[in-house]
């Protein structure tokens, strides 16, 4: 049997590989269209949870290379966009990616070795966390104002129109991951790209790591328990979490951020599948996929799950400092502004092949309030009100 697993968790990683270095394709595309042709495929139901796991966990440690070198980001590496391209300017690329890695392997490590406390402690925590989310978001956004020194008109047009083009595209056809492309390319990715293309070099890139200047094991813990709420409290994404941590736990210093960040994806990924066993609801794609199976949730199911996701992790980790590498050591040798004009060009076609000529208009959109944000000055992190407003809204049931 194991064998047999094995095979199948190196044909998730290899699916979750694609899924994280291609913008816009997204781990539950592939876990809905494999669950289309598995009848004809023949595959069995723990070989299938194979894929899916390993494919959702590779790819939250792979989305971060397209999220650092060429500003595409997804949902939940979004926020990782302005401090990668910090590192990427001063040739510390693979550092950053590197603190991405360490910090969700181990959030990894952490939840495996406590991983019977953490079942019997998550019923109650959600219980308790799950009625004060809204509250917790609230705070988070008051905070957010009150650590604004200057600025603080642009910072509220920032939010403001943010938060409207949130609530503008959930009420359109498509689905929450085919909204969320196109508004954080242009709110995040598109912005940063257009601001960048007047710079012409790359430097060169050191291929090592410093982790002395940061407070590794904390900076993952937080990225543990953060994660976890991402992966257990519905409506609440990594996105919204890192905001709140940011906030809450004072997280100024960027290798820090990047640890952090790593661990809430990774953590939130990991979560969000083990939610099936602890609450009884699944809290993602993935998780929604496997529960669709139809297979009895066991305790020893439970445990086997976990050994994929280590398993995964390790491999997935590996295989992100590989392409991190490959790609570095060649990157700084392309003219910068080619290099950012031409992934802008290529993030508008994803886009339009992805979502159409709603997501054109979205990208558009998020493009200008990315724009204006970058000119004045204003912390990124407003414009995170794109998901912070309608998340309160729909936990409030308004």
């Amino acid at each position: 049997m194991f064998p047999e697993i094995l095979l199948f968790l190196l044909i998730g990683v290899v699916l979750g590989v694609i899924a994280g270095l291609v913008p816009g394709l997204h781990p539950n595309t592939i876990a809905f269209l494999l669950l289309s042709v598995s009848p004809l495929l023949g595959i069995g139901v723990m070989n299938l949870i194979a894929i899916l796991v390993s494919s959702e966990i590779t790819n939250s440690f792979m989305d971060f290379i397209p999220s650092i070198l060429f500003s595409a980001p997804e949902e939940a590496t979004a926020l990782s966009i302005l401090p990668g391209q910090r590192f990427l300017l001063s040739g510390r690329a693979y550092e950053a990616i590197y603190l991405t890695v360490y910090g969700g392997l181990i959030s990894i490590i952490i939840i495996a070795l406590l991983f019977p406390v953490f079942v019997i402690l998550i019923p109650v925590i959600y219980s308790f966390v799950k009625p004060t989310i809204v509250l917790l978001l609230l705070l988070t956004i008051i905070y957010l104002f009150h650590s604004q020194k200057r600025n603080r008109f642009a910072s509220l047009l920032v939010f403001v129109s943010s938060a409207l083009l949130g609530l503008l595209i959930f009420k359109l056809p498509l689905s929450g991951s085919e909204v969320l492309f196109p508004a954080f390319c242009g709110l995040f990715g598109l912005s940063s790209l257009f601001d960048a293309s007047s710079k012409t070099e790359i430097p060169e890139q050191e291929i090592d790591v410093n982790l002395e200047d940061c407070s590794g094991k904390k900076s993952s813990i937080v990225g543990v328990f953060s994660g976890m709420v991402a992966g257990l409290l519905p409506g609440v994404g990594s996105s919204q979490v890192t905001v709140m941590s940011q906030q809450l736990f004072k997280i100024n210093n960027l290798k820090d951020f990047m640890i952090s960040i790593g661990g809430i994806t990774t953590a939130g990924s990991l979560f969000s599948i083990v939610a099936l066993w602890t609450i009884g609801n699944p809290r993602s794609g993935t998780s929604v996929a496997i529960q669709s199976l139809n297979f009895e949730y066991t305790i020893t199911a439970l445990f086997t799950i976990l050994f994929m996701i280590i398993i995964s992790a390790g491999i997935a980790s590996l295989l992100t400092l590989f392409f991190s590498k490959v790609l570095i050591r060649n990157i700084y040798k392309i003219r910068y502004n080619v290099l950012t004009k031409s992934i802008f060009g290529l993030l508008f076609v994803l886009v339009g092949v992805f979502t159409g000529w709603i997501g054109i208009i979205i990208a558009v959109t998020g493009l200008a309030i990315g724009i204006y944000c970058i000119k004045t000055g204003v912390r990124r992190s407003f414009m995170m009100g794109v998901l912070l407003v309608p998340t309160v809204l729909i936990l409030a049931g308004v």
